[in-house]
């Protein structure tokens, strides 16, 4: 059914707009380290992170809307544009408030794009091929996983790395050429509303930053109040969302556990802020603690993203009575990685270690594609675009939750006051096993979101 009419080569520019993002996160993991040597501002490396992931998740909270707009085509060439121009803006940037302008534009466009992946899955394809193509896009991921690295550290053993952001400029530019020629044009474009909702977003943003400052402070008083705020704001952004009575962002009952997509996914949200802590914090235990470099780290912490993409390929083709039975011990097996990494991060060995990594990406590979399915296919009619662009956004946000509050267990347990072999063994247990509760809610949001009819 791939192969029918024009279907394989729409999907591999959707793809393409994936990998950018994909592969960009993961670049600047290794040239931002050189860049600071020449353009300085060191003490910001966290903020080009954190300015790149607000980018996406407003961009992806936005995306309904601008579909709606304009779109799809012109909703993915305004994503490749905005991706580009920011690409180009860091490759030239004089300095480090010039680079996160550049993160910040490239966090917008390759958010877009992630989003739109996810719209154009569900406006081009039929609702059977969902799992199998949401598997493919997993494989994608897994795959920038190793080349993003790759790609930037490349350039900067040679002090080059300015080429490397050039580099994925001339990508944005041949993926939207690629796109204006072989994506469809829109069908006409439903009214969009008379206001862009920037109040909101300004909300969510702060909520974001707020949230993000809090993993960056070491004060142990006024962290946990900037996360709690970061918190307030975002509930108060969702109860505006879903009051709003046109330019709604997000499905009206997201995060419901009493609604098939609410349900979904509260559980994306609550099972991706709960495996943050090996991705913020696995290389550097790994190097402290079991003697791996930074470098090898990396491609373990790596082993999780590829997990997902090869497990997900294996279950793509499984039909819709093993459905539930996947989500389910799917994220039994997310949990049974975050409680391995508690007991075996402070002295076990590295096999038990990369186990836990395989758990935590085979568990999301097996059932992510399902929960896409489902949540897409739960929304009633009018509320499909909104659902479909939620899924890529919820995530987000608890990646940017996830990495802020491990930033404070962090700090709490030892930190805050400098980094020796004793405090990384009380940082190993600790900003695991915090997360425990968070995933074990995970589960109950899961069994929720199986255990209530929905359409296909």
């Amino acid at each position: 059914m791939l192969l029918e009419g024009d279907r394989l080569p729409r999907f591999l520019v959707l793809c393409a707009g994936l990998w950018l993002h994909a592969a960009s996160s993961m670049l600047a993991a290794t040239t931002l380290p050189r860049a600071v040597v020449e353009i300085g501002g060191h003490q910001l490396i966290g903020w080009a992170f954190s300015l790149y992931q607000l980018g996406s998740i407003l961009a992806g909270a936005g995306t309904a809307i601008l579909v709606a707009r304009a779109g799809l085509r012109a909703a993915v060439l305004l994503g490749a544009a905005l991706y580009g121009a920011g690409c180009c803006v860091s490759a030239l940037a004089p300095d480090m408030p010039t680079m996160l302008t550049g993160r910040l534009l490239q966090g917008l466009g390759g958010g877009w794009l992630v989003a739109l992946t996810y719209v154009g899955l569900n406006r081009l394809f039929p609702n059977v091929l969902i799992p199998r193509l949401v598997a493919l896009t997993s494989v994608i991921w897994s795959v920038s996983a190793f080349c993003g690295p790759l790609i930037g550290g490349s350039f900067a053993a040679l002090g080059l790395w300015r080429f490397a952001f050039w580099a994925f400029a001339l990508q944005a530019l041949a993926f939207f050429i690629a796109a204006r020629k072989l994506l469809p044009r829109s069908r006409q474009p439903t009214a969009g509303p008379a206001v862009f909702p920037a109040g909101r977003l300004a909300v969510l943003a702060a909520a974001v930053l707020l949230v993000s400052w809090a993993g960056a402070e070491i004060d142990a008083l006024l962290s946990p109040l900037l996360c709690l705020a970061g918190i307030a704001l975002l509930w108060v952004f969702l109860r505006i969302d879903r009051t709003a009575v046109r330019a709604r962002m997000l499905p009206r009952r997201v995060l419901d556990l009493n609604d098939v997509p609410g349900a979904g996914l509260l559980m994306v949200f609550t099972a991706s802020a709960s495996t943050m802590s090996f991705l913020v914090y696995g290389a550097f235990l790994l190097d402290v603690l079991h003697a791996i470099s930074p470098l090898t780290a990396g491609y373990v912490i790596a082993l999780e993203s590829v997990s997902w993409g090869l497990v997900a390929i294996v279950f793509s083709g499984a039909g819709e009575s093993l459905e539930k039975r996947l989500i389910r011990a799917g994220i039994v097996l997310v949990a049974a990685g975050v409680l391995g990494f508690t007991l075996f991060m402070p002295g076990g060995v590295l096999w038990l270690l990369l186990a836990c990594a395989v758990c935590q990406g085979a568990g999301f590979g097996m059932m992510w594609g399902f929960v896409v399915r489902r949540v897409i296919a739960a929304a009633p009619e009018g509320e499909r675009e909104r659902a479909s662009s939620a899924l890529p956004t919820t995530q987000q946000i608890g990646f940017a939750v996830g990495a802020a509050v491990c930033g404070i267990i962090a700090n709490a347990a030892g930190f805050a006051d400098g980094v020796s072999v004793d405090a990384a063994r009380r940082v190993a247990f600790w900003v695991f096993a915090g997360f425990l509760p968070l995933v074990a809610f995970a589960i109950v949001a899961a069994w929720k979101f199986t255990g209530q009819p929905h359409r296909l």
